[in-house]
């Protein structure tokens, strides 16, 4: 099976038809379209249904289009470990939460630095990532502390900060005074639908409490729960990194919840981990987030690992 050919499937999949898939490539309709119909025939199976308004898969079709990332991602690697690519290519998994606080500053470091390494950055909900690090998808992830992983991953807690109740300015949370399970089931809650983490830690929360979960609705995005509650809809519950420079950010209050933390954890596949690329964007990541921790500049959490930087500096 040819992959540059099962990589023009996929383009042609998300793209939606034939058409746009050959514009966004840069060639024509009919040279892609021979090509998907040499990797049907290499296949001896239909995968797409041409249509007036576009493509439709073929149940082969969603099997191959399901498969064909984690087996593109896994030549990417062996082209890599083989020498074949002057840049090392290195994908790192991060959540939504910590779009603004480290994500998209880590990006614009990473590109600014104008390292050897070629980044793909992938952005999810935990369940996401750990069904992307399950397919070797990513390098590089960090996700909440789990017991017993994977031995396919090697896992380093950094960061532990408790998980917020947010409401309207006019609900009067405060840092200083914590939220009681109590309080929290007094609250009409506007989260994410399971499996999302969050929305399954409060979930358990309040039933070791014997707290009851009250929904006022379920809300796919951490912009749409915010911007909810800052309408006097309703509450939620999100780390501070999720609600890090949020615009209207003076509109709303909040305050940690008893004895409920999360544990950011850095996950690096061990199939992986002796390439130099993944050692050194691991590496920087963490110390990027232990960073902010130690100036401040993450309210609320504390560091559960040394910084490489301040490991080496106690060593010296």
């Amino acid at each position: 099976m040819d992959l540059k050919l099962v990589d023009c499937f996929l383009r042609v999949v998300e793209a939606g038809s034939i058409n746009k898939a050959a514009l966004d490539m840069e060639i024509t309709q009919p040279a892609l379209s021979r090509r998907l119909n040499a990797l049907e025939h290499d296949l001896g199976i239909q995968l797409l249904v041409r249509e007036a308004r576009g493509v439709k898969l073929t149940e082969a079709g969603t099997l191959l289009y399901n498969g064909a990332r984690p087996l593109l991602r896994q030549a990417e690697l062996l082209r890599d470990e083989l020498g074949r690519e002057a840049r090392a290519q290195v994908s790192i998994g991060l959540p939504f939460s910590m779009h603004r606080l480290i994500t998209a500053p880590f990006a614009s470091a990473e590109i600014q630095s104008r390292s050897a390494v070629s980044l793909r950055i992938y952005e999810g909900f935990i369940h996401h990532l750990r069904e992307w690090q399950q397919q070797g998808l990513v390098d590089v992830a960090i996700m909440e502390f789990e017991e017993g992983t994977s031995p396919l991953h090697e896992q380093t807690p950094l960061v532990r900060e408790p998980l917020l109740l947010v409401g309207p300015v006019d609900a009067a949370l405060h840092p200083d005074r914590p939220a009681s399970a109590e309080k929290l089931g007094a609250c009409k809650l506007i989260l994410p639908g399971r499996p999302n983490l969050v929305r399954k830690t409060v979930d358990s929360y309040l039933k070791r409490h014997g707290q009851k979960f009250r929904r006022a609705a379920d809300a796919e995005t951490l912009q749409l729960c915010l911007s909810l509650v800052k309408d006097g809809l309703g509450y939620t519950v999100m780390p501070y990194c999720a609600m890090h420079d949020f615009p209207q950010m003076n509109e709303l209050s909040a305050t940690p919840i008893k004895g409920l933390t999360i544990t950011w954890s850095l996950y690096v596949s061990q199939a992986r981990r002796h390439s130099a690329g993944v050692r050194s964007t691991a590496q920087s990541l963490q110390r990027m987030m232990l960073g902010l921790v130690e100036r401040g500049e993450w309210p609320l959490a504390q560091a559960v690992a040394a910084s490489p930087a301040g490991a080496a500096a106690r060593r010296g």
